[in-house]
């Protein structure tokens, strides 16, 4: 059976006959359903007519987009990492052009999710990668529409998933709402904390902080 994706949001559900009566996330008040109602797609039908293009942000940050736009317009970062890859959020479409690519840069070790309008099809991402565990802060579990033993739930404020990779529940836009603090890569100079004004880098969503003598970076989707 398929597993059927909401076209507005870009969220896939669990395997099913029939379409879902609706969808979750764009019921609630802060998503929406279009004036044409609630309508679905499968992942083989969305490979058939987009394609995922990847841009090089900065030394160690890869942002990954569908094109032509679909759903939201969601946009993944690919953070690159001693101990592996991360993929900062997550898009719906996932096809073997995109696995290619991404083995190409280093591969895959872990899906850190921000908040539900990014869970795409992460659970098909993750087992494209041979099931690297998809990171969720458990104050949004209830938003998770398709279940899976790669869905990793974490509770708390904080959660490293791996040296230097650190998720951060600072709330927001959802319950759970995360950042994700890298303090050792490419994308991490001297580190340390300290104290300052943060800078906002609005393509990408990029929260970069000057701490003390060094610098931390915390991503967080608005």
């Amino acid at each position: 059976m398929p597993n059927f994706i909401c076209v507005t949001c870009g969220v896939q559900y669990a395997d099913s006959a029939e379409p879902p009566q609706q969808c979750r996330i764009c019921c609630d008040e802060r998503q929406y359903v279009g004036f044409n109602g609630q309508h679905w797609t499968t992942l083989d039908a969305l490979a058939e007519t987009h394609e995922n293009h990847f841009d090089l942000e900065e030394a160690g940050l890869v942002s990954i987009e569908t094109r032509p736009t679909f759903a939201i317009g969601q946009r993944a970062l690919l953070v690159d990492h001693p101990a592996g890859n991360v993929l900062w959020d997550c898009l719906t479409l996932v096809d073997q052009a995109t696995v290619d690519r991404i083995a190409d840069l280093g591969g895959l070790s872990a899906i850190a999710i921000s908040h539900p309008h990014y869970y795409g099809a992460s659970v098909d991402w993750s087992h494209a990668f041979g099931g690297v565990p998809i990171y969720i802060n458990d104050a949004d579990a209830r938003w998770v529409c398709r279940p899976d033993p790669v869905v990793n739930f974490w509770a708390g404020e904080t959660f490293p998933i791996g040296d230097g990779l650190t998720l951060v529940r600072c709330g927001g836009h959802f319950d759970g709402a995360t950042v994700l603090q890298c303090l050792k890569g490419p994308l991490h100079s001297h580190g340390g904390w300290g104290s300052a004004v943060p800078r906002r880098q609005v393509a990408g969503r990029l929260l970069k902080l000057k701490r003390g003598r060094g610098e931390a970076r915390r991503w967080r989707r608005v």
